[in-house]
């Protein structure tokens, strides 16, 4: 049985595992990642190009960049079908981001002083698409959308092509403007976009699901630029009951099983031995019908968990305590569920909504946190391509207000030079002050807010 109720020591021990699964790569290949990394840095985009020829495919005379016209010619054999499924992806990925966007702003304080934040997009992102093993149009979107409607004028795309750009992946490219697109995967394509090279400026951001290769890099980039995340392999959790349709908690468990590293989970969680043992035939039919029983069979003994609960209560505490990156509720107690359930990338609500959905249309991001991250991060969105900067302006009236205990705190940490920095003006604020000085109080420039939407430069 590929997917059998657990209970008692079985469950627990299997629960440990969930919670603590890490892909831990061996320290080979994180030696190898720094290897990488250094030759890059070094070597620029003469390195990034042997590695790109070497592990991603890239033909002995072909450019590492990609040209319009490849991505064109491409982008003319996606099929029609698939052309408009990515048409309305990026509308409603689009409508549902621009919900995110932030607007500077100011304040004035009692003493008349100015304080605020200015929002304003990132510069240069660099988003990572993986191309290797599978084609995912819907990364480029996911990832894409959001820094567009951020207002970020520069995005590169670097993707492993092996077998030529692929005609769906083409076309959303085209569709979002992005003109900038590298043919290389791995450590050598974060290498490329966190240290630059001839002709090819850094990013100030990297985003995007990744190999094992390319996550360890990420990692030894962060701070040279930032990152989104460091992400781990896919996670469902799904609630169910008597009431739950099986056969559609069965693929939807299998539709994560199935990547193929060996480390996804799914966790199926009940009140009801009927429901659970109905949920296990199920599986079991499916994975026999299934093209990719290697793949689920090896995901599955490792981290797949069928569990009879007590009670929801118990339920939400597993479901709180492995922090999923997909949960979905299909049992008929929704809403005591959902107002239980505090951490998950993303929650999916009725027997309808199933995860492929949030993959690929309905709008929220499907880059998500994993391996228990959900317990404090986010999914990507708009707020991951903005920086924010203080505003401060102060007049006399405030600073003759303010200084005194500015010097003291100063004074108690220790750094008299931070409180001389007060008390040299402390004389002439008071004096600015006095009922003679009638100047009127420095008002604020009102800070620009960026564009709520601006498509990315085209590259030259």
């Amino acid at each position: 049985m590929i997917f059998p109720a657990l209970s008692g020591t079985k469950a627990a021990a299997r629960l440990k595992l969930i919670v603590g699964r890490k892909t831990a790569p061996s320290p080979e290949i994180e030696a190898r990642v720094r290897v990488i990394l250094s030759d890059v840095r070094e070597r620029g985009l003469v390195a990034a190009t042997e590695y790109a020829r070497s592990f991603d495919g890239l033909g002995p005379k072909q450019p590492l960049r990609l040209s319009t016209k490849t991505v064109e010619a491409a982008a003319n054999k996606c099929p029609k079908a698939v052309q408009e499924a990515i048409k309305r992806s990026i509308r409603q990925v689009r409508t549902f981001h621009e919900r995110q966007i932030e607007e500077s702003w100011v304040l004035e304080g009692d003493s008349g002083q100015w304080l605020g934040m200015r929002i304003a997009p990132l510069r240069r992102v660099g988003l990572y698409v993986p191309g290797g093993a599978g084609v995912y149009p819907s990364t480029v979107i996911m990832s894409a959308v959001p820094a567009i409607v951020a207002g970020v004028r520069e995005i590169v795309v670097v993707t492993p092509c092996p077998h030529g750009l692929d005609p769906a992946v083409a076309f959303a490219l085209r569709e979002l403007a992005i003109e900038e697109v590298y043919a290389i995967g791995g450590a050598q394509a974060i290498g490329l976009l966190a240290y630059g090279g001839k002709g090819i400026e850094r990013v100030d951001k990297i985003v995007g699901p990744c190999n094992v290769w390319a996550s360890i890099a990420k990692r030894e980039v962060f701070g040279t630029v930032d990152i989104d995340n460091i992400a781990g392999p896919s996670e469902i959790l799904v609630f169910f009951d008597e009431s739950s349709n099986v056969e559609w908690v069965a693929a939807d468990l299998l539709s994560q099983a199935e990547h193929g590293s060996g480390y996804e989970s799914a966790v199926a969680l009940t009140t009801s031995a009927v429901a659970a043992k109905a949920l296990s035939d199920a599986m079991q039919r499916q994975f026999e019908a299934s093209p990719k029983k290697k793949e689920l069979e090896v995901a599955l003994s490792r981290f797949g968990l069928l569990m009879v609960c007590p009670n929801w209560t118990i339920a939400l505490e597993v479901a709180n305590r492995i922090a999923p990156e997909h949960a979905e509720i299909l049992s008929t107690n929704a809403k005591e569920i959902l107002e239980g359930l505090h951490n998950a990338g993303a929650i999916f609500v009725g027997p309808w909504t199933a995860e492929s959905v949030g993959d690929y249309m309905a709008g929220p991001n499907h880059i998500l946190p994993t391996n228990g991250t959900a317990r404090f991060a986010s999914p990507l969105g708009v707020y991951d391509f903005i920086k924010r900067t203080s505003l401060l302006l102060y007049g006399p009236q405030a600073l003759a207000a303010d200084g005194p205990h500015i010097a003291a705190l100063a004074d108690a940490e220790g750094f008299h030079h931070h409180a001389e920095a007060i008390r040299l003006r402390l004389p002439a604020a008071k004096a600015a002050t006095q009922p003679a000085s009638k100047a009127a109080p420095r008002r604020a420039r009102p800070v620009s807010r960026p564009s709520k939407v601006a498509k990315p430069r085209r590259s030259k």
